[in-house]
């Protein structure tokens, strides 16, 4: 009886063991790229509003070489081209158009 009772110890013992540990979720990274940004109070009047589509370019009234900067659809569907031609990257016409580069930090 008691091989018995040390036997059944040990076998709880073993499978308490293989139970799955909990994983504790990773820590929200600190520093620049960890807080949410918002499309329409920062970026749209930081950058497209100043830049692109108030300057006669990229507006719905003209639409410079197809493309209309207003809406958060129309700048992410073009987000390769505006990236390309905002780091004024060879084969692109660098924007803005005539311009200086924008800062790393705007772009």
């Amino acid at each position: 009886m008691k091989h018995l009772i040390l036997i059944l110890s040990l076998s709880f013992l073993a499978v308490a063991c293989l139970k799955e540990k909990t994983v504790e979720p990773e820590p929200i990274p600190e520093g620049p790229c960890a807080e949410t940004v918002s499309f329409s109070t920062e970026l749209l009047p930081e950058i497209f509003d100043i830049s692109c589509n108030t300057s006669g370019c990229h507006d719905s009234g003209t639409g410079a070489t197809g493309y209309v900067l207003e809406t958060h659809e129309q700048i992410s569907t073009n987000a390769n081209v505006i990236l390309d031609v905002l780091q004024h990257n060879l084969g692109f016409v660098p924007m803005p158009y005539g311009g200086e580069k924008l800062a790393d930090s705007l772009i």
